[in-house]
């Protein structure tokens, strides 16, 4: 906010400040960098705007902006379908798409797709993480074999004779010295093992992704439980029976 006069810069950033309460479910990446696009194309606007009162250049490009849930809800899912693109966050997309269709807070078309998107994403990433820790078992499993067959040739033996190793359909493997055989059996551990961790790594993004629809969706509870205290009190005070309540969720 250098950029900016004093008297401007306190308008401009109590400005982000709004703007800023509006994001508290958002992810504190995606949420700073909304942030900066905000500020950039504020300052951007201010330099353009023509006049010599510099309050009034700034009010007049606020007022033009609109007020911060506007802003957010106008450019915060094209601002979170351009992050996780570019972050390779599919799940983050998922996140800019429910709110360009239902808003912030969901509403209740909004929250029974999430709902169901949640329990199916879940589903999902259970099924995942269990193929990679397979892989990863696999790796282990494999390279325990090699370092058996490299240190101790006397076990491999006896294992191979009690049936615990078979190894068949590879002709070559008898034809190379136990050293080979398990450098081979290692080397072919190390791709599992590889592969493994790498699904590891990219379950992060899952993770992280569907830790923020877990947010919006518990985020739509609170607001709802609110809103039924709420119309209970109102009810109680205007001595409503309990059955004439309507439960409407927060917009």
């Amino acid at each position: 906010m250098n950029q900016f006069p004093p008297v401007v810069a306190m308008i401009a950033n109590d400005y982000l400040k709004r703007v800023k309460s509006q994001l508290r479910l958002v992810p504190a990446p995606e949420r700073d960098e909304f942030l900066r696009e905000i500020q950039s194309h504020l300052y951007e606007a201010y330099r353009q705007t023509p006049g010599d009162d510099d309050v009034a250049r700034i009010l007049a490009v606020l007022e033009k902006l609109g007020e911060p849930a506007e802003v957010v809800s106008d450019r915060l899912p094209g601002a979170m379908v351009r992050s996780g693109t570019k972050r390779n966050l599919p799940l983050y997309i998922v996140g800019g798409l429910l709110i360009a269709l239902f808003g912030i807070p969901l509403g209740f078309g909004g929250i029974g797709v999430l709902v169901g998107l949640l329990a199916a994403l879940a589903g999902v990433l259970a099924a995942y993480y269990a193929v990679a820790g397979s892989v990863l078992l696999v790796g282990a499993v494999f390279m325990s074999m090699g370092v058996v067959r490299i240190l101790l040739p006397g076990l491999w033996d006896k294992l191979v004779l009690l049936g615990f190793i078979q190894i068949n359909g590879l002709p070559l493997f008898d034809y190379l010295s136990p050293s080979e055989q398990g450098l081979v059996l290692i080397l072919f551990a190390s791709v599992f093992v590889a592969s493994g961790l790498g699904l590891l790594r990219l379950g992060k993004h899952l993770l992280r992704g569907l830790h923020f629809l877990f947010r919006l969706a518990l985020d739509w509870v609170r607001r709802f439980a609110r809103s039924i205290r709420r119309q209970l009190r109102r009810d109680k005070l205007a001595g409503l029976p309990v059955g004439g309540l309507s439960f409407v969720a927060d917009r």
